[in-house]
């Protein structure tokens, strides 16, 4: 089954610090790196590990963070449907404290994927089936994008981060919404989980951290993580399991048993620094 990703491509400028700073303090951080991320970039490569026909459609500045990152997508194969923009690359500053994470995103060309770049790529690869989608490239384009999907019948998977007042059309137009517990809060102005996955049966699925995923089918269900692990850095946690939730679905797996996959997939995922340095890891253990 052909699996298109449409979204965000960010390098991530990552400090480890002992404990966040307060308001107006200045700490020593511990180390720095820079890694591959994005939303967008994140989801396509774990599944790429996992599927063998993943597309990716998503947007570089031509600036420096762009090159490197093109010979990182070409590495992988992943950059067929990646355009350049006069723009900036999207950046991600991650700050790592307390076994947590917190994370400003400057949106760069990202924000330019256009309308225009959405047709073009329907019209080229005719046969996808998925659509895997976030919400870190231009809002209207995202629109545009998940309407014509629908129309094409292409089953869409809507990771909603970050959280924004979501048109309730968007969501009708989504076979799943995954947000995490705090996104399913701004989304739907509420603090009642149970009430929220009850409301759309089976359409969304609300992750919890360490704690599982919460879903409905009959009734409120609740998957918890079946293997403890070390902790290093939970920066794609979410990202990974949309991963491996979209590849159960796409082998046909049920609801739970996809998001078990994708709870294994995230575990791997978060015993590495960075989002995509598991993606060896991933590829040995599912090939």
């Amino acid at each position: 089954m052909k699996i298109a990703v449409v979204g965000s491509i960010n390098t991530d400028l990552v400090y480890t610090i002992d404990k966040a700073p307060s308001k107006g303090e200045t700490l020593f951080g511990n180390d720095f790196k820079i890694l591959n991320g994005g939303k967008g970039a994140n989801q396509a490569v774990i599944l790429s590990a996992l599927e063998d026909d993943v597309l990716f459609l998503g947007a570089l500045g031509n600036d420096v963070f762009g090159k490197q990152y093109l010979e990182h997508l070409i590495s992988l194969g992943l950059n067929g449907n990646v355009t350049t923009k006069e723009s900036n690359s999207g950046l991600a500053v991650i700050q790592l404290a307390d076994n947590d994470n917190s994370i400003v995103v400057i949106k760069g060309a990202n924000d330019l994927i256009s309308k225009k770049d959405i047709d073009l790529f329907f019209d080229i690869n005719p046969s996808i089936e998925i659509l895997v989608a976030q919400l870190e490239i231009n809002i209207n384009t995202s629109e545009y994008m998940f309407k014509k999907a629908k129309k094409l019948g292409i089953k869409i998977i809507l990771n909603p981060a970050p959280a924004i007042d979501l048109d309730e059309s968007i969501i009708e137009n989504v076979e799943y919404l995954i947000p995490n517990e705090t996104e399913a809060e701004t989304i739907f102005k509420s603090n009642d989980l149970e009430s929220i996955v009850k409301k759309y049966k089976g359409k969304v699925i609300i992750t919890l951290g360490e704690n599982g995923v919460m879903y409905y089918k009959d009734k409120v269900v609740k998957v918890e993580p079946s293997n403890k692990i070390t902790v290093v850095d939970t920066t794609g946690a979410g990202d990974s399991f949309v991963a491996g939730f979209t590849s159960g679905i796409a082998n046909n797996l049920d609801i739970q048993n996809a998001i078990k996959k994708g709870i294994a997939i995230a575990s791997i995922t978060c015993e590495h620094l960075g989002a995509q340095t598991s993606y060896a890891v991933l590829k040995e253990k599912t090939k």
